[in-house]
């Protein structure tokens, strides 16, 4: 057991060092961030309701701006300009999801959408985008029934997709009956937020369990999905929940700079049959490492039976050993390219011979 969790932590830590890659692309924010509605005055209005279309990609980003406006409040004495605020994951996540054209009909996709910003339709045959509904609209919704955003949830609605409408919900009683722990998790985020005793650790607990708890339903009821994509790219959506969960049982903050932070070894594009890690061209090292380390982690987890998961959240139960995981995350991060290189190849594993 002594072994596998230091394997686990070892992988983990192979993991972050990828994901320190540093992008071309500068600034911090999601893609169309400032052309996205900022508040509900900006989406139009009919029968004196809000009409939200989140197969729109402007849209859907629109919702996650306004709930890091409403919330900015809440993380001010963590940090200035709302940058402490960890709602930033899921705009970025999602923002990563369009400029590298996942959001795209794969059915329909040229290449490996290269050009995803030439339009803001967003697919139901999406895997990406589906999933992410579940962390988008769910939040949103929860966040509108928590009081927070001193709204009605009547004066919202939320339009369905042009096909399979019955896999989502579109209000919050419909939400709520077909999926009520995810509902009141996100709440309690919501809830325990605006309390005067709520802290920083708490809020990351909470945040990362209605997280997890988001995607259960979506990751096996679009295992359809999967037959219209590459192998390569279904193989890296089956392996990118399991890595979510890693990470989320180390508690990793994700406010704005470190979640940009984080993505910037992920993939540039769909990947396609030719897409084998580590032996991708058009990838950078890096990015063939990051592939490679998450097919690892997904094998792992599925030979074992979700074990090394299991053995990894008990290890990460302690704040201790979540701060020097974080610690060594960070370490990471600073370190030089020669250095990050040599943590990359996993040539040097410390915090697995600590054990």
């Amino acid at each position: 057991m002594v072994v596998l969790a230091s394997w686990v932590w070892a992988l983990a830590a192979c993991f972050s060092a990828a994901m320190a890659k540093i992008s071309n692309n500068s600034t911090p924010y999601p893609p169309l961030w400032e052309d996205s509605p900022k508040q509900l005055s900006d989406y139009r209005m009919e029968g004196g309701k809000h009409i939200i279309n989140p197969w729109v990609f402007t849209d859907r980003m629109g919702m996650y701006r306004i709930l890091l406006n409403e919330t900015s409040m809440y993380f001010a004495r963590y940090g200035p300009e709302n940058e402490q605020n960890l709602l930033w994951g899921l705009p970025l996540q999602f923002g990563w999801q369009y400029q590298t054209g996942r959001l795209a009909d794969p059915s329909e996709m040229i290449g490996n959408g290269t050009e995803p910003e030439e339009s803001l339709y967003v697919s139901v045959n999406s895997w990406w985008a589906d999933v992410n509904y579940y962390l988008s609209v769910l939040p949103f919704l929860a966040a509108v029934d928590s009081g927070i955003m001193e709204l009605s949830p009547n004066q919202i609605t939320i339009l369905p997709p042009p096909k399979d409408q019955m896999r989502f919900c579109y209000d919050v009683s419909g939400c709520q009956s077909a999926f009520p722990e995810t509902m009141e998790r996100w709440r309690d985020f919501f809830q325990y937020m605006q309390l005067p005793s709520s802290d920083f650790d708490g809020l990351l607990e909470k945040l990362w369990y209605a997280h997890a708890l988001s995607l259960e339903y979506p990751i096996n009821a679009f295992v359809d999905r999967y037959d219209l994509y590459s192998d390569q790219e279904a193989n890296f959506e089956k392996n990118w929940p399991i890595a979510v969960y890693y990470l989320g049982a180390a508690h990793l903050p994700t406010t704005l700079n470190r979640a940009h932070s984080f993505q910037r070894g992920l993939p540039p594009q769909v990947l396609d049959d030719t897409s084998i890690a580590p032996f991708i061209p058009d990838f950078t090292p890096l990015q063939n490492k990051v592939l490679v380390t998450l097919n690892l982690l997904g094998d792992i987890d599925r030979l074992s039976g979700a074990l090394s998961l299991t053995l990894w959240e008990n290890l990460m139960s302690t704040k201790f050993a979540r701060e020097l995981f974080l610690q060594a995350f960070e370490m990471f991060l600073e370190l030089s390219p020669k250095d990050l290189k040599s943590f990359v190849n996993c040539e040097q594993l410390p915090l697995a011979t600590s054990n």
